[in-house]
């Protein structure tokens, strides 16, 4: 994921600080990340930190906003087919393979995600996200059963049907596959359920 030009509009601190929390969690993950390993990577005081947050969970609640926001600026825009988008989309989200940096950030987000029973901060972010990604999947079908590349289907229906899709196989990813491991398998599974909505099967 690219966060180029983004968090441009934030506090130019708490950016430096969610930089080099982007960079910590990506060496040292969730679990073991310590504010001494975010400080390691900041080029500013470690006092500045404490300015802003008063300790690691304080602060990964706001990275977690800053990620997931990150995140929703990189999804596809309307402009390839309909069918190109969503493909783009799902790749986003599930990448076949990845290293072990991105996977720890991804683990970490997981981890994060976790404490959404117990945080209502976290659990508002990812509603958040998930109504977003949810809105731009029944987006993309609604164009295209217009465009004739899917059958008629239940717009909403299949939307939830195909997010929950990929929350599952992102959590299957993060929980039984090794950071290097192709989820080429997993993956065709969405690969069968976009045969059945398609309107042509290649």
């Amino acid at each position: 994921m690219s966060f180029e030009n983004y968090g441009d509009d934030m506090d130019p601190g708490k950016r430096d600080i969610m930089e080099a929390t982007h960079i910590a969690v990506k060496k040292h993950g969730y679990s073991d990340l310590t504010i001494q390993h975010i400080a390691d990577e900041f080029d500013r005081s470690k006092a500045l930190i404490y300015y802003h947050y008063d300790g690691r969970d304080d602060l990964l609640v706001d990275f977690l906003k800053y990620i997931l926001g990150g995140f929703l600026a990189t999804l596809p825009e309307e402009g390839s087919s309909p069918r190109e988008e969503l493909d783009d989309l799902i790749e986003l989200l599930l990448p076949t393979t990845v290293n072990e940096e991105p996977y720890r950030l991804m683990l970490s987000m997981f981890e994060l995600r976790m404490n959404a029973p117990h945080d209502e901060a976290v659990r508002e972010q990812y509603l958040e996200v998930e109504e977003r990604v949810r809105m731009a999947l029944e987006d993309i079908l609604r164009r295209g059963i217009e465009s004739n590349e899917f059958v008629d289907i239940n717009v909403e229906v299949e939307a939830e049907t195909l997010l929950s899709l990929l929350i599952g196989i992102r959590a299957r990813r993060l929980t039984v596959y090794n950071p290097e491991q192709s989820i080429e398998p997993l993956k065709a599974t969405i690969d069968a359920y976009l045969d059945r909505i398609s309107t042509a099967v290649e």
